[in-house]
């Protein structure tokens, strides 16, 4: 009998480092943990005051089984995580994909992918915000396609508008792309878009990653200052208080639909507004108010009421994970929207399984982009017309120590 070699032992990436930089790290993270538990210490009084206020807003997911009926598609795209340089300019990849669903049965699917080349200088975070807005676009292109396909319920990946900051940076920038001339051409295609997806009143974002602190920003305007605020995010202080089968919506505790917009503004900037000890709280809550209306008229070239239309909610459907935002048009029956989201709840991660299933088919392999450009340069190599040292020249890397 032949004894299969052990396979080699790993050692964690930490073990690579200099003796000197590992004793380093853990003394780092030994005191990082200490300034955590002071924090989660110091928050659980504040949390449980806040608890008092929030839990009468707090509901139950009612049944209802209209959702059986439904035809429901999800929507979902993927970019490069790291664009290469390895091809004489940024390349990057996106995609994006549709899954319809009948109950949990896939009875219709497609994928689409595209490509950017930019020039190889000025701002990269410029490149690689184009290219996650070209992954966008194309993501709104075949949401509203697929509304043309009998669908009851159209789920997006994120805030209708969450793309939204530093828009302005790109304006200007030349987009090699046949459908769009410039920034300023692609943001609008896409703000348009998102417009009408919210108008058909079949749309719904679910929101995964969540960054805004509308609680705080509540809190800051209720109380007159900043003394009460936790300095989390909604869906993490959420997760301390809502039960599994509840909900909440901030138009249920806020004085309207859409203004947690201002509230998030609020906690993100009342303390350098506080500075001048002569403001009242209602001349900082205005001055927040004019940012946000400025800022959406500088990144999205619009007044602020034409997409300033849509209400949050936050919904528990299982225990073992933390609570998931979506996005709705204001005024938009949630019960059996809810229903469904409980019914078809993946219970690891809280989320529905058909858009899990979605994400998962279309999310885009880390070192998928390198090995593109390399495919790249293998077909170039194959070709008699170009010498391969003209080839090895286009494709030095920048630094030719390290791969992409």
């Amino acid at each position: 009998m032949t004894m299969e070699p052990a396979p080699p032992e790993e050692f964690p990436d930490w073990a690579k480092l200099p003796k000197k930089m590992q004793q380093d790290f853990f003394e780092l993270a030994e005191k990082e943990a200490r300034k955590i538990k002071t924090r989660i210490l110091g928050n659980r009084s504040k949390i449980v005051e806040l608890g008092k206020k929030l839990k009468p807003k707090f509901e139950n997911v009612r049944s209802n089984d209209e959702w059986k009926k439904w035809r429901v598609c999800m929507v979902d795209g993927t970019e490069s995580l790291a664009m290469s340089e390895r091809v004489g300019a940024r390349f990057g990849a996106y995609g994006a994909t549709y899954h319809i669903f009948e109950g949990m049965d896939l009875v219709g699917e497609d994928y689409y992918s595209g490509q950017l080349v930019d020039m190889q200088f000025g701002d990269p975070a410029s490149t690689q915000k184009i290219l996650s807005l070209l992954t966008l676009a194309l993501e709104r292109d075949i949401a509203l396609d697929c509304l043309q396909k009998n669908i009851d319920l159209l789920i997006v990946d994120g805030s209708f508008f969450g793309f939204r900051p530093q828009c302005h940076a790109i304006h200007n920038h030349k987009i090699p792309h046949e459908e769009y001339r410039d920034g300023a051409q692609l943001v609008k295609h896409i703000r348009d878009a998102s417009i009408k997806l919210i108008e058909s009143g079949k749309a719904v974002g679910i929101i995964k990653r969540v960054q805004s602190a509308a609680l705080d920003g509540w809190s800051i305007k209720q109380n007159g200052n900043n003394q009460e605020v936790l300095h989390r995010n909604d869906r993490h202080i959420l997760a301390s208080l809502l039960k599994e089968k509840q909900f909440f919506s901030y138009e249920s505790l806020f004085e309207n639909p859409t203004i947690f917009n201002y509230y998030m503004r609020l906690a993100l900037a009342y303390e350098r507004y506080a500075r001048d000890k002569k403001r009242t709280i209602e001349s900082i809550f205005k001055a927040c108010t004019d940012d946000v209306d400025r800022n959406i008229k500088r990144n999205l070239l619009c007044e602020p009421n034409q997409i300033l239309t849509t209400s949050r909610h936050f919904v528990r459907c299982s225990i073992a994970a933390p609570p998931f935002c979506f996005e709705t048009p204001t005024g938009h029956d949630i019960d059996c929207l809810l229903a469904y989201f409980q019914a078809t709840c993946n219970k690891a991660t809280g989320l529905p399984i058909q858009l899990d299933l979605t994400d998962e088919d279309i999310t885009m392999p880390a070192g998928f982009t390198q090995e593109f450009t390399e495919e790249i340069e293998a077909n170039l190599l194959k070709d008699p017309d170009l010498e391969k040292l003209e080839i090895e020249n286009h494709f030095a890397s920048l630094n030719p120590q390290k791969s992409e």
